[in-house]
């Protein structure tokens, strides 16, 4: 995610307590219309960690997009403040009628909602674990089927706090490649100590998740 330099306004209108797990000048894109006063009522927290805030699907025929800090977003609307523990991969959409935000999941990827676990980012898991070293992009990018890869598997809610014992590693045979989503699909090879998941289960992963590779692709 980029990051870039708070001026002006949104740094007065950031809130003290500043809750999000991205910084405060991490980049987002919005629209003109949204920076000329239209209400935002649809937001989107990309897979890859990019934040949106757009103008209702259709609203308008003419736009352009526009990069500011998510600070400075925050800032001019302290409803989207609710959504700082919106997690990666999903979206919501403001309920005038309900008066709250209606979230929902974009991407095919466990959610412990869901699942009872859902799968860590192995690129950004390697900043901090010495032992994980994901392969490169362009191997990730490319696996075939029936390679064997690692995915770091953990058992808590996306944005609960982490304590020991949360996290497996798991094996995983790739089964299935969507090429126009980017995405694999493939069955737990091992039988996992938690009882969330279990052998020959079949899962969704993105080569973000990838942590390690069993053997060489040929």
């Amino acid at each position: 995610m980029k990051r870039m330099t708070q001026t002006g306004d949104s740094v007065n209108k950031m809130t003290t307590a500043w809750k999000f797990h991205d910084a405060p000048n991490t980049a987002c894109f919005t629209t003109t219309e949204v920076l000329s006063g239209a209400p935002v009522l649809h937001v989107y927290h990309d897979y890859e960690g990019d934040w949106q805030f757009h103008v209702p699907s259709g609203a308008t025929a003419s736009s352009s997009v526009k990069v500011v800090s998510l600070a400075y977003m925050i800032g001019t609307n302290d409803l989207l403040a609710d959504l700082h523990d919106l997690p990666c991969g999903w979206s919501a959409q403001w309920s005038a009628g309900a008066g709250y935000w209606v979230r929902s999941k974009d991407h095919p990827f466990p959610s412990f909602s869901e699942q009872g676990y859902y799968l860590e980012d192995a690129i950004w898991l390697a900043q901090y674990l010495t032992d994980i070293q994901p392969p490169p992009a362009d191997v990730r990018d490319t696996l075939a089927i029936g390679a064997l890869v690692k995915l770091v598997f953990r058992f808590a809610a996306e944005d609960a706090a982490r304590g020991d014992g949360q996290c497996e590693r798991v094996w995983v045979q790739v089964t299935g490649i969507d090429e126009e989503e980017g995405c694999y699909s493939g069955t737990i090879e091992n039988h996992p100590r938690h009882a969330a998941a279990s052998y020959g289960d079949l899962i969704a992963f993105d080569p973000l998740h990838v942590a390690d590779l069993a053997r060489k692709q040929t």
